[in-house]
């Protein structure tokens, strides 16, 4: 599946952007011919996992970091990935670059989908390889459909690979949940654990992942009943564990670990050389391998409690000693902070020496998040005790062994324990790319992101209004596109 993957993904690249957006699956087969055998079906499920290397919504500029207290956009300068700062500033148009990359890349993935669902049924072949696929088709159209409802809000619902999204109105973003939550638990029945996997199976849906990203999607809609139960199927499951060594999540030598539930598979290879993975060179320093943006803020540096091990698991700055002994330079970060998290190990970096050849995965979603998540959406619910329990496994491991560091948390009452969550979170994940999505599913960002600017009299979030910023605008090419069926979101 590896080999295929980079194939595809190299045909990409070598084709350019505007090739991403093309809805031709296969390289130049035709539907018809496409879907005969065991080994097209895939073929099919591997392109609906490629989209995910196009890092949606620029993740590997961590821009959900970055429209937030968390950092600062970095880059060469103003002009550089301005498109950023319209974002960060909420100064947003309906040309915004990001918007309408996120959009397009994730219906391309939800296209690719719906070709597997629609014929992989047809092929006569192995069922419980069948079912797997399909299984895979719906985790991925529900992970590519909960990005878009959580951006845009009501989207159009596509369920069928000849319906283009410029012919289709929005739906309601409840109607477009519904479709998810029903997809991802479908998913769950069907695919294999993490602990069945084979060697060349890893990066690919499992079990754990729909079940955790259900509940994800129930905490978003504040469904914290079911996001509790969906989250403690996945930690019942025994599958999943604390990495022992919190920075080790984010080499090389931790992917596919204990810790990870979902990620990104990327895999150097000298034969694919094409198949660009940009996540480190786009968040590196500088002045080291890389392009600089994504600068940590002194504010989120200032969220660590004292002695936190994490902080500097997280950010790096100037003069540094890096896990590879290298002596740190930040170039011209805006803060004088990089993302440790992002930067690519001397031991990582792949023969070429050029850092976009990376092997290095990406990962999405890991036991510590879904713990914390669990916790809050326990705290919620009134179970304090669980609330605790889950929380507390997150800050031991947070220790390593430190002693008289980040003590066990002990709040009573609900309140006081959703706040203590919410710092954690901040501080666990920090610079994963979920800043943003928590400020706006807590129904706190304009508040957060309004103090910010206030305290630090800057223009991030100076700007942002209650009631229209907690969505993208809808891309104006799209809207034209489809001579007025699509509309605007309210404020743009």
């Amino acid at each position: 599946m590896k080999r295929i993957l980079f194939l595809i993904t190299g045909l990409f690249c070598i084709t350019g952007c505007s090739d991403l957006l093309n809805k031709q699956p296969l390289a130049e087969l035709s539907v018809g011919s496409a879907y005969k055998t065991e080994s097209d079906a895939l073929k099919a499920i591997t392109a609906a996992y490629n989209p995910l290397l196009n890092f949606p919504g620029y993740d590997g500029y961590s821009i959900y970091d970055i429209v937030t207290d968390n950092a600062e956009k970095g880059g060469e300068g103003p002009s550089d990935g301005s498109y950023f700062n319209e974002i960060a500033n909420f100064t947003i148009p309906t040309s915004n670059t990001v918007a309408l990359q996120v959009w397009r890349n994730c219906y391309l993935g939800v296209y690719r989908s719906n070709l597997v669902l629609e014929n992989v049924p047809g092929i006569e072949m192995n069922p419980i390889v069948s079912a797997r696929i399909l299984g895979e088709a719906k985790f991925l159209r529900a992970y590519y459909y909960f990005i878009l409802v959580t951006l845009f809000g009501d989207v159009p619902l596509i369920t069928k690979s000849d319906i283009q999204t410029f012919d289709a109105e929005r739906t309601s973003k409840d109607v477009v949940y519904a479709l998810i939550e029903k997809e991802l638990a479908e998913a769950s029945e069907v695919l294999p654990l993490r602990s069945k996997l084979t060697a060349d199976e890893k990066g690919r849906a499992t079990k754990g992942a729909a079940q955790a990203y259900l509940g994800k999607v129930y905490l978003y809609k504040k469904d914290f009943a079911q996001a509790e139960t969906w989250f403690k199927k996945v930690m019942d499951s025994n599958e999943y564990a604390l990495e022992a060594d919190y920075y080790r999540l984010f080499t090389i030598a931790g992917e596919f670990g204990t810790e990870n539930i979902f990620e990104i598979n990327h895999l150097y290879s000298p034969q694919y050389l094409a198949a660009r993975n940009q996540g480190s060179i786009r968040q590196g320093s500088a002045g080291m391998y890389g392009w600089g943006f994504a600068n940590p803020t002194q504010d989120f540096v200032d969220a660590f409690e004292p002695g936190d091990p994490r902080l500097w698991q997280t950010v790096y700055k100037q003069g540094d000693v890096m896990p590879d002994k290298k002596i740190a330079d930040v170039g011209n970060s805006e803060t004088g902070y990089m993302s440790k998290k992002a930067y690519l190990l001397a031991e990582d970096f792949p023969a070429t020496g050029d850092p976009a050849n990376s092997g290095k995965n990406e990962l999405k979603l890991r036991y510590g998040m879904l713990l914390l998540w669990y916790a809050e959406a326990a705290n919620e619910n009134g179970n304090i005790q669980p609330a605790l329990a889950a929380l507390n496994q997150v800050r031991k491991r947070a220790r390593q062994g430190v002693a008289n560091v980040l003590p066990d948390v002990t709040a009573a009452d609900k309140a006081t324990l959703r706040a203590k969550i919410w710092q954690e979170e901040r501080v666990e994940y920090g610079m994963e790319n979920h800043r943003y999505f928590d400020l706006i599913r807590q129904g706190r960002a304009g508040t957060v992101l309004r103090a910010y600017a206030a305290k630090y009299n800057t223009a991030k979030g100076k700007n942002f209004i209650d009631g229209i910023n907690e969505l993208f605008p809808i891309p104006q090419t799209e809207i034209d596109l489809s001579q007025g069926k699509l509309t605007q979101n309210k404020g743009y």
